[in-house]
């Protein structure tokens, strides 16, 4: 019986076949007596760094055909040594213990015979399974009940075996990702990785090489492997029920402030067409409900794009414009109380064709930029958004440019209320105890600012809106501004990679355990939920600040006189105790 020359010897099956074999052979020439020694000084190449003693051959074979055996031993320390250098160290401990029996002390009658352990055996067993598997030499693992033909013995407990120390230590324990030689193709992918159908061995070709490594790749979306087990599809699923809440409270106001007649003037206008905006700016979550995974990514593997994906196409360019929008009517917003309240005009009452045509032109224009340059894609969060490469250029700084200058002019109005305020409460006091005269004075100086206090009594539900909105803009701007260079600059660091993909690859490990390794390239965790979850609620603050009881009166009103016209009361006047009481 012979081994097949061009399939790699397995080790336990064979050798064993072999064995019997030479036995067989041996016992028929010498007619069962053995002319070889028992004992030899082993002289081998491949278990030379772990035999120190003699072996024992059952005096019938020879090292050199023992050693013809184990020739796969050097091959295995070539190709696996410095993958996985623990597995390769077990494998040779138990393989020599295993094949090479060592000599003990001897008597006239009998022999002393040490032979393998079987610790040994089910630690190799234990930290070669998942490096055998993924390179698809199971066939390889050792059998722990196998019988050795020298010895006529299984292996042995630690205090009667032949043990052989270990050559590395156990804190190396685990894949060297960076030693793979590039081309190479794993048989399997340990889960949660997923098999590379482009792949092919002693080629660079893959599905997505930001995302595929070795023939096996990151599921989409890969942020969810970064953080610990269920955080992100939890974290993003709150978040969206905050913006699909927001979504419904805006549209409210939106309906009120196109169908209630006295909401179709300025400043009123103003409110709508930003109500409007923050419409667009959260109805984006409509696009991933119920399925967030459709509109992230494209296939198993790649995420979502405007290229492969008309949903991700569709839902970007929303939200960049809508964006954009909300900020520069908001901005529209904040000029028109500084100039009501500091200059006492009303510069927008006739102007809101052109303002119109800047506020949703602007954003309009960024969007077919970004749409044009193929720059719409999903990389982070829970929606297509501008590619990182490029979100500073043709959202952020855009952004910046519009919130920054309102900020500034806000700051200013805030200061020339709050002087106006103390210099009322001045003089207010001192009116008391002046003559006529100064009192005149006083009161000429009082109405020159009482437009002041007037307007911010009117209005004071649009300068709470500003701010607020002002706040969630910048809050996030500040987020990406400072936390989307970590990400990004994961792409470029490959020891942190191969760090983690060997962390995940482990048997032993959990998702959980090989976060802290990736950690330093993600945001914190409840820092970017916040950032989320302060922009999803930019619809609910606008709702609680503008939907005032005198809303729903209107409403009531309106209503009142739909069913009047339609002669559903019957020409009944109506009475003060009609208003619905909210």
């Amino acid at each position: 019986m012979r081994p097949r020359e061009n399939n790699m010897i397995l080790m336990n099956s064979l050798f064993v076949i072999f064995s019997w074999f030479i036995l067989l052979v041996s016992g028929q020439e010498s007619g069962g007596a053995s002319k070889a020694a028992v004992c030899t000084q082993y002289t081998g190449k491949v278990c030379a760094g772990y035999i120190d003693y003699d072996v024992y051959t059952g005096g019938m074979i020879q090292i050199d055909q023992i050693e013809k055996q184990l020739s796969t031993l050097a091959k295995l320390n070539t190709t696996l040594g410095p993958v996985d250098p623990y597995c390769t160290d077990s494998y040779f401990r138990y393989a020599c213990s295993f094949y090479f029996p060592k000599c003990g002390a001897s008597t006239d009658q009998q022999q002393e015979v040490w032979a393998g352990c079987s610790s040994t055996c089910e630690d190799t067993t234990k930290v070669c399974k998942n490096s055998f598997t993924m390179m698809g030499e199971t066939q390889l693992l050792p059998d722990c009940n196998a019988v050795s033909p020298i010895t006529n013995a299984t292996l042995q407990p630690d205090e009667s075996c032949n043990y052989i120390s270990a050559k590395v230590d156990k804190s190396q324990a685990g894949l060297n990702l960076k030693a793979i030689p590039q081309g190479f193709v794993m048989a399997e992918c340990p889960a949660p990785f997923i098999k590379d159908p482009e792949a092919k061995a002693g080629t660079n070709d893959s599905t997505n090489p930001t995302y595929c490594r070795f023939g096996c790749c990151i599921p989409c979306p890969a942020q969810d492997l970064f953080f610990n087990e269920g955080w992100t599809t939890h974290g993003f699923l709150a978040t969206n029920i905050v913006r699909f809440i927001s979504a419904v409270a805006s549209f409210i106001l939106v309906i009120s402030y196109l169908v209630l007649p006295d909401k179709r003037r300025h400043p009123s206008l103003l409110i709508l067409n930003f109500s409007l905006a923050i419409f667009l700016f959260s109805m984006v979550v409509f696009f991933s409900i119920g399925d967030t995974k459709r509109l992230q990514c494209a296939d198993a593997i790649n995420p979502s794009d405007q290229d492969n994906s008309p949903l991700c196409a569709a839902q970007g360019a929303i939200l960049i414009f809508a964006s954009l929008a909300t900020v520069l009517w908001c901005s529209a917003l904040i000029v028109n109380l500084h100039v009501h309240t500091v200059w006492n005009s009303n510069f927008f009452t006739n102007k809101y064709i052109y303002l119109s045509i800047f506020c949703w032109g602007v954003p309009t224009a960024f969007m077919a930029v970004c749409l044009g340059m193929h720059k719409v894609k999903f990389e982070f969060a829970n929606l297509c958004l501008v590619s990182v490469d490029r979100i500073f250029d043709l959202f952020f700084y855009p952004m910046a440019a519009i919130v920054c200058p309102a900020f500034l002019l806000h700051i200013v109005t805030f200061l020339y209320i709050a002087k106006v305020a103390m210099k009322e409460s001045q003089q207010s006091e001192l009116s008391q105890s002046l003559s006529v005269n100064s009192m005149n004075r006083n009161q000429m100086a009082a109405r020159k600012h009482k437009h002041v206090l007037t307007a911010v009594k009117i209005q004071w539900r649009a300068l709470l809106l500003a701010i607020v909105a002002l706040a969630t803009v910048l809050f996030y701007w500040i987020f990406y501004f400072t936390q989307i260079h970590r990400m990004s600059s994961l792409t470029k660091d490959e020891d942190t990679i191969f760090d983690w993909l060997s962390c995940m690859m482990s048997p032993d490990n959990t998702q959980d355990s090989c976060t802290h390794i990736i950690s330093n390239h993600m945001p914190p965790f409840g820092l970017m939920i916040t950032a989320e979850a302060l922009v999803s609620l930019i619809g609910v603050w606008i709702f609680l600040i503008f939907g005032k009881r005198s809303l729903w009166r209107e409403w009531n009103d309106l209503i009142y006189d739909i069913r009047l016209s339609i002669g559903a009361r019957g020409g009944r006047e109506k009475h003060g105790d009609q208003f619905f009481a909210l």
